[in-house]
């Protein structure tokens, strides 16, 4: 949710006749509820989709589940691909098949949205480097068996 006027400062009172916000009597209201009708100030009011809403009517949508385009939860793929890349490591033979699949999340969820929160790519680039690791342990596993020799029954 993005607000173009978040945290706007309210405006204060200049002569009686002029509507106050519901939460702040001191403030000049600056748009009413498209729910409740209450006045808002500048600092009350959330936009959402060009309609305004005070803080009780946001929250309670919000819990309903009535606002389409606010984002309340985000998958974290780096999270994801990093614990497809390391819980393997406590065993070998679920490595054959999460590694790979820790680098298809990887490779698929590069450009993904990564938190509501600030962060980093660090996981991604830690689950692909212990992907290709535990791909390559395998990959010697499996040369290592090759070579040996075979013998027959004497």
């Amino acid at each position: 949710m993005e607000r173009m006027r978040a945290g706007a400062l309210p405006q204060a009172i200049a002569a009686e006749t002029e509507a106050s916000c519901f939460y702040h009597p001191q403030s000049r209201a600056a748009v009413p509820c498209d729910e409740c009708g209450r006045f808002l100030c500048g600092l009350c009011d959330i936009e959402v989709d060009g309609k305004h809403f005070c803080p009780a009517c946001f929250e309670s949508r919000l819990i309903s589940n009535r606002l389409e385009n606010v984002e309340t939860r985000r998958t974290m793929y780096d999270t994801i691909a990093l614990a497809l890349a390391t819980f393997p490591l406590l065993l070998i033979w679920p490595a054959i098949i999460s590694a790979p699949a820790a680098l298809f999340v990887v490779v698929r969820r590069w450009r993904a949205p990564l938190s509501v929160l600030p962060r980093s790519r660090v996981r991604y680039y830690l689950a692909a480097l212990f992907a290709v690791a535990e791909i390559v342990g395998i990959g010697f596993v499996i040369w290592g068996i090759a070579r040996i020799p075979r013998t027959g029954p004497t």
